[in-house]
């Protein structure tokens, strides 16, 4: 009898189709697992592919899919902008020369850390995803501005222009109004013509579910020729997702794999460090006394917080105290009456302030509509009217639990009393600080607007409101 060993190979044997896999899983990325090696071993012939590729991957997401080619050092820029827009803090990437000619083991760095940190692989897969069915995209989360995520003030800028011309802060907002118009109009004659054809279609899809084509079948239905360009994007889009399903079981290669090209970074870093060991350098001792400098600093920052606890904890008492003194000699002062509709004043804003709160924090976002959402048109509902149904693209589960339109216009509706409540506190806010500045301006002469002018300015506002 023959003895059948059973012979296993090497992780490191399938390194090359873990890299094909992911390679073939990148929209318009076709590079070899040979390209991956040279860039480990900082090769500057594949420089170039490689920026091309960062720039092709990147313009997927930052400039709304392919434009046309750039040059060199366009791409460089372009790279080199989205990478500081992420936050990728690599100092030597951003001193790499414009014309793109070495340094290819920065860029497969760069490359790995967008992989990992953004998720650019699935981003790319759902925004070059063929959609074959209509949908639209409602996002209720209301997320906090990214100025003030970022730690950047509001105050503006000297220099920006038309800051103190009140003409063309004018020709802006008539421009705004302008293109909000056109805008909804637009949106309104795509939502007429896709009732049309989903009206027009009802009882001719084989799912029962959706029960009518979507825009896109009735086309191909209408131009047989497209068939065959829809039939090599979904071909397409197929291998790219057969890619990803293989390059997520080898994924944990390709990150041991890149351990090894860190290590190599490290080395010539450190080769590179003795070659300069007489320069002082900050940076250059890494080793314990660094990390004991460290701890000595995380117990001076842990002593200093708990003293900043204490001070607050104080102020919030003595302020609290405070209130609740100034609440009583109010209550004295004025009557019953005044001083209950003074505090319902003080609940409403509080409460306003509070809700906004809730809908910028992104723990409680996450109950919020937001995503793109199949639209399914459904002549029956549970009243018997007809009525558009918001149905989620994402999964069966959302296709069987969907939400009405309508549940979409109350929630909306809900949203602009509070914005128009919280419009309404700052202009009162805005008038009494002109009301105060006036006073120490007694010889100017203020005449308010005639009554056909604030009657047309009302007229402006509510038509762009409804809008």
């Amino acid at each position: 009898m023959k003895k059948i060993m059973n012979c296993q190979r090497p992780l490191s044997a399938y390194l090359p189709a873990a890299i094909a896999a992911l390679s073939l899983s990148l929209p318009g990325s076709h590079l070899s697992p040979e390209t991956f090696r040279q860039a480990k071993f900082d090769q500057p012939q594949v420089s170039l592919t490689f920026w091309e590729l960062l720039y092709h991957l990147l313009n997927h997401i930052h400039g709304g899919g392919l434009i046309k080619s750039a040059d060199t050092g366009t791409q460089v820029r372009f790279v080199k902008y989205a990478a500081l827009s992420y936050g990728y803090r690599r100092l030597k990437f951003y001193q790499l020369p414009a014309d793109g000619s070495k340094a290819s083991r920065e860029l497969l760095l760069a490359l790995s850390w967008f992989l990992c940190r953004i998720a650019l692989m699935e981003k790319l897969l759902i925004l070059n995803r063929l959609k074959l069915w209509d949908q639209a995209t409602v996002c209720m989360c209301n997320p906090p501005l990214k100025c003030l995520q970022d730690g950047k003030s509001l105050v503006s800028k000297p220099h920006i222009k038309g800051q103190k011309d009140v003409q063309y802060l004018q020709w802006l907002n008539g421009h705004l109004k302008l293109q909000w118009r056109s805008y909804h109009s637009d949106q309104e004659e795509r939502c007429k013509l896709l009732h049309k054809v989903h009206t027009y279609t009802i009882g001719s899809h084989t799912d029962p579910v959706i029960d009518h084509f979507s825009v896109l079948e009735v086309d191909v239905g209408r131009q047989p020729e497209r068939y065959k360009q829809l039939l090599h994007f979904v071909e397409s889009d197929c291998s790219r997702l057969e890619a990803f399903l293989k390059w997520k079981p080898m994924e944990s290669l390709y990150w041991h794999w890149m351990e090894t090209v860190l290590d190599m970074v490290i080395e010539d870093t450190q080769n590179h460090t003795m070659c300069y060991k007489d320069c002082f350098l900050p940076g250059t001792d890494l080793g314990c006394h660094s990390v004991s400098r460290i701890m000595e600093e995380l117990d001076k920052c842990k002593k200093d917080l708990l003293s900043l606890y204490q001070e607050l904890h104080e102020h919030r008492t003595l302020r609290k105290l405070a209130c609740y003194g100034e609440v009583r000699t109010r209550q004295e002062k004025e009557g019953e009456e005044d001083f209950c509709m003074a505090v319902r004043k003080v609940q409403e804003i509080v409460e306003l302030k509070f809700s906004d709160l809730k809908c910028n924090n992104s723990t409680c976002g996450s109950n919020k509509l937001h995503g793109p959402y199949r639209l399914v048109y459904k002549k029956k509902c549970l009243k018997e009217t007809k009525m558009d149904t918001i149905r989620t693209a994402a999964s069966t589960k959302a296709i069987r639990e969907g939400i009405t339109a309508t549940d979409v216009v109350s929630f909306l509706k809900k949203k602009e009393a509070r914005q128009k409540a919280q419009l309404k506190q700052r202009q009162e806010g805005d008038r009494q600080k002109i009301h105060k500045a006036a006073k120490k301006l007694g010889q100017v002469l203020f005449i308010p607007p005639m009554k056909t002018q604030k009657a047309r300015i009302s007229a402006e506002v509510d038509k762009v409101h409804h809008i």
